[in-house]
């Protein structure tokens, strides 16, 4: 059988560029008619620390990572000690003569070793980070992986002639010097060709940030956090290009209030951080929905609590941003389950934000904002802007007197903005009745306080079923008849989907819920789906089975099994698959 897909890592102390390395064999085979899936693990250091990179290949597209390495580069001991047993036997391991020494006692049996000076091919003044060069004219030449694929991408990547020089000489030397030395016969397992069809290489923070200015949007504020930083870095870039305004505010809470101004102004706006500074944003969070000012976040979980683990990945802020502040209120919790849907469900938030008049977060990862694959080209013709009730010149004419918050069927009133003629342009974080102001009476001990107060909550909750209406709340995969139904939410779907694959080359019938919408809770379309499950797995990063929690609130189902991870590193398909096993394995429920 052919091998499917080539699994490589590269490993060394920061500042010798392994994730450029990574990144540059990644574009290399993305080119060249390959797809590739690229997860970055670094400590949280200001300076130092072992860096890796974990390139996967496959001439078919990718979704997830997988741990068994057929190469390991390693520049540093640590780099050797924390990745040698994911080593198939038979595997490459490219290790630094003067930095590394192998016990081979703890590497796994067969392994083939390659030791090679890498540092000492930098002379002169050349900086370490070229040695990532070296590296990679390495890896070509005991692969058999094409130099000049790689020397093409240098060649587009470097702008200045000296540096670019420099490194395709180290990159052509090594891959030479070894081709002569290493007494194999490398010949890459998969098939390469020069792409017809050109790809984006791209992780899925930046395909958020591409989403919202597809959606309009024209201001963004926050305060960089770990891992939603390069959503933010992504709109500093690029604001002169999409004449849209980035502000790096003070700290979170003048952020979201700088929003939130946007957003009463009529203004798209996206703010991104992680849980820590979500919980900075908790309060205002409350005072856009008292006011029902469409907002949009960004929530990219990281391990926690507290500081917890900035650098890693985690599931554990599901029940924190569906419930978040102080009283009742409806919100949009959106969590995509790769870079695609990462795209399109933020162009959607921005549609459903406006048009409910309701916060909107987008629930993401470290894994699946940090990793890096090569993705199709968006399908953009049908993507339509819908700003919802949003008044005009004529309609506020027609429509007076005019009352911000008035009742209505679907809970949600015309929104006026600031300049508008006949307007009434308030945002208070008060209850308040219709007109926006604290009772009907306009006076702080009106006698009508009771009725208008639950009035009020009864306004906001009455765009609920309307919101549940609005969104594609699950999607299934896999046979509609199956002997076990994973459920899972976020980045576990590439993992879940290629676990599915596998299974059912095992003749395991598995399919798999994916809830993409957890608030409003999507019970009706998820209680479908498990009434006719014969057994059910539920598959999330967490300690304590948040999503399963909120089945069965919602439902009255408990489901069957749980496979949780909580030590702060992704799901792979390998892992799943086993679980599968195990599970299908006691027989029937």
């Amino acid at each position: 059988m052919p091998q499917k897909s080539y699994v490589c890592m590269f490993g060394g102390e920061a500042g010798y560029g392994v994730m450029s390395a990574g990144a540059m064999l990644a574009k290399a085979a993305g080119r060249n008619g390959l797809w590739a899936f690229v997860a970055n693990e670094y400590p949280s250091l200001i300076k130092g620390g072992l860096n890796t990179c974990l390139v996967r290949l496959s001439e078919n597209p990718l979704q997830a990572y997988e741990q068994p390495l057929d190469f390991l580069g390693v520049l540093s001991q640590a780099g050797l000690e924390q990745n040698s047993h994911y080593l198939k036997s038979g595997g490459l391991l490219l290790f630094d003569a003067d930095n590394v020494r192998p016990d081979t006692a703890k590497l796994p049996a067969g392994v083939r070793l390659f030791p090679l000076k890498l540092t000492q091919a930098l002379t002169g003044d050349a900086a370490k980070v070229m040695v990532n060069s070296a590296l990679l004219g390495a890896f070509c030449a005991l692969t058999g992986f094409p130099v000049e694929a790689l020397a093409a991408v240098m060649t587009s990547e470097f702008s200045r002639p000296e540096i670019l020089t420099r490194n395709l000489a180290l990159l052509t030397e090594t891959q030479q010097q070894l081709s002569v030395t290493a007494g194999i016969a490398p010949v890459f397992p998969l098939k390469i060709s020069p792409d017809q069809q050109p790809k984006m290489f791209l992780d899925g923070n930046n395909a958020i940030a591409m989403g919202a200015i597809r959606a309009g949007c024209k201001f963004s504020a926050g305060y960089p956090m770990t891992p939603g930083s390069s959503v933010l870095t992504y709109f500093a870039d690029h604001a002169r290009e999409y004449d849209l305004v980035f502000k790096q505010s003070e700290d979170e809470i003048a952020a979201i209030n700088m929003l939130i101004g946007a957003g009463f102004a009529g203004v798209r706006a996206l703010g991104a951080t992680s849980g820590g500074g979500f919980s900075l944003m908790v309060e205002a969070l409350g005072f856009a929905a008292q006011a029902e000012v469409p907002l949009v976040i960004v929530e990219a979980q990281r391990g926690g609590p507290s500081t917890g683990l900035p650098t890693r990945t985690s599931q554990a802020d599901l029940n924190f941003v569906s419930y978040a502040s102080q009283g009742e209120f409806p919100r949009f919790v959106i969590a995509p389950g790769d870079i695609s849907e990462c795209f399109y469900e933020t162009f959607r938030a921005f549609n459903l934000a406006e048009k409910f008049q309701v916060p909107c977060i987008i629930l993401t990862d470290k894994y699946l904002a940090d990793s890096v694959a090569t993705t199709p080209f968006f399908a953009e013709n049908d993507l339509l802007i819908e700003r919802g009730k949003l008044t005009d010149a004529d309609w506020l004419a027609k429509n007076q007197p005019y009352l911000r918050y008035r009742q209505t069927e679907d809970g949600v009133s015309w929104r006026s903005l600031p300049g508008q003629k006949e307007g009434r342009h308030i945002a208070t974080s008060y209850t308040h009745g219709e007109d926006g102001f604290y009772s009907s009476g306009n006076h702080e001990y009106a006698a009508d306080e009771p009725e208008v107060t639950a009035a009020g909550l009864d306004k906001l909750f009455n765009k609920v079923p309307h919101m549940l209406a609005a969104i594609p709340a699950v999607e299934c995969f896999g046979p509609e008849q199956a002997d076990l139904t994973i459920v899972g939410w976020g980045s576990t779907k590439g993992a879940i989907l290629e676990a599915l694959a596998l299974a059912a080359d095992e003749g395991l019938a598995v399919n798999f819920l994916q809830v993409r919408y957890l608030s409003p809770f999507p019970a009706d379309a998820v209680e479908a789906v498990l009434s006719t499950a014969r057994r059910t797995l539920l598959v999330e990063g967490n300690k304590t089975a948040q999503l399963g929690g909120m089945i069965r609130a919602n439902t009255g189902r408990k489901l069957d099994y749980n496979y949780l991870k909580y030590d702060s590193r992704p799901f792979v398909p390998a892992g799943i698959l086993a679980k599968i096993r195990e599970v299908l394995s006691n027989g029937p429920k």
